[in-house]
C-alpha cells in the first residue's frame, strides 16, 4: 500500500512539473568539486538560483552512472524542492528525483545507476533512499513509463 502511494505521489510530483525541465535544466550550471564527500547534490546560488556541485573522483569511480546521479539533482531542481523543508517529506522528494532523473536522462546513464544498485552502491541512508534493490527497482518503473528502459524487462 505504501509502494502504491508512493509511486502515486511521485507520479503526480513529475508530471506536474515537467514541462519546466528544459527551462530549468539550461540555467543550471555543473560544477566540479573533488573534495564534495557525496556524488553530486544541489546548491543554491544567487545568480543561478541553483548549481549541481559533483564530485569528479567519484564520478571516475562510478563512470556512467554519475550521469544519472547528475539527472537526480536536476530533478531537485526542475520538481521545486529547493522551496521545501529540508525536513519535509525527505523520501519522497528523494524517490520523486529518482523517477525524474529516470524519465529524463540518459538511458544507458540510468542503466548504469540501476546496475551500481543492483551491487549494493547507494546511500548508506536507507531511510531516505530506500535500499539499494529498491532503488533499482524505482529507476526501473520509471523508465518504462517514459519508455528509457534498455535493461532486462
Amino acid at each position: 500500500m505504501a509502494y502504491a502511494i508512493q509511486r502515486f505521489l511521485i507520479r503526480a510530483i513529475t508530471a506536474s512539473t515537467c514541462w519546466m525541465a528544459s527551462i530549468a535544466l539550461a540555467q543550471v550550471p555543473e560544477i566540479p568539486d573533488p573534495n564534495l564527500p557525496d556524488i553530486a547534490q544541489v546548491r543554491p546560488d544567487p545568480i543561478y538560483g541553483a548549481v549541481i556541485v559533483y564530485n569528479p573522483n567519484t564520478c571516475a569511480q562510478i563512470g556512467l552512472a554519475c550521469g544519472f546521479f547528475r539527472a537526480h539533482e536536476y530533478g531537485h531542481v526542475v520538481l521545486g524542492h529547493a522551496h521545501l523543508h529540508p525536513a519535509a517529506f525527505p523520501a519522497i522528494r528523494e524517490a520523486s528525483a529518482d523517477c525524474w532523473a529516470a524519465q529524463n536522462g540518459n538511458p544507458i546513464e540510468i542503466f548504469a545507476a540501476y546496475r551500481l544498485f543492483l551491487a549494493g552502491g547507494s546511500s548508506k541512508n536507507w531511510q531516505v533512499y530506500g535500499n539499494p534493490i529498491d532503488r533499482a527497482r524505482r529507476l526501473r518503473f520509471c523508465a518504462l513509463q517514459a519508455g528509457k528502459w534498455i535493461g532486462p524487462p
